[in-house]
């Protein structure tokens, strides 16, 4: 009974820790390659736009600039051409045109299709203090043996544009998990880049 004590606190301990610092994890759940049209590389210059009104978006378009760099990939964040407001409302010629005056013969658009939130109860042990803590919600004691983990779930759609052909050439899905909050997403950056760039690179898109 000692023993099981023990390791059930060994077990608690882990996962606050985990909870404290957050955790994220993204995966691709699918792709395709000429979804309107055939990609007609070699590609030369890439422009990377995250569509969605976050704080954090510049900070992921650079990451995902930085990972295409380590693969010899030429590419530039759409935040530093487009501006902030980026190029929401703007029409396909009209982007294809300013793309084209910047030198870029490809990009990639990620669109955030859905974000929902998952709450976990997670049992202690009766004799483990658990203490109040960032990315936990408690229970109305100050001490509980019971906790909450608030996951957050990303769904996200990628598009691979050619220019030229204003068409998608590759298109894929990811699906993004998050236990810290804004800390977790800033964290979890360069982890969703290696993902989608990885996949983008099995597909042949670029050499």
């Amino acid at each position: 009974m000692k023993q099981l004590k023990i390791a059930l606190t060994a077990l608690l301990a882990v996962v606050l820790s985990a909870c404290v610092s957050g955790y994220h994890d993204t995966k691709v759940i699918n792709s395709d390659t000429g979804t309107q049209a055939a990609p007609k590389g070699p590609y030369q210059s890439l422009v990377v736009g995250v569509l969605v009104d976050h704080e954090l978006r510049g900070h992921l378009e650079d990451a995902i600039v930085a990972r295409f760099a380590e693969m010899g990939v030429k590419a530039t964040a759409a935040y530093t051409v487009f501006g902030d407001k980026g190029v929401e409302g703007k029409s396909l010629d009209y982007l294809a045109k300013r793309m084209k005056e910047n030198g870029f013969d490809s990009a990639l658009a990620i669109h955030l299709e859905d974000q929902t939130t998952k709450t976990t109860e997670v049992k202690g042990d009766p004799g483990v203090s658990v203490p109040a803590s960032a990315g936990m919600t408690m229970t109305p004691q100050v001490y509980s043996p019971d906790f909450y983990v608030n996951e957050d779930i990303y769904t996200a759609r990628l598009e691979l544009w050619d220019v030229d052909q204003k068409a998608i050439v590759w298109t894929g899905r990811t699906v993004s998990f998050n236990t810290g909050g804004f800390k977790g997403l800033e964290k979890g950056a360069s982890h969703y880049a290696k993902t989608i760039t990885d996949a983008i690179s099995e597909a042949g898109i670029y050499p």
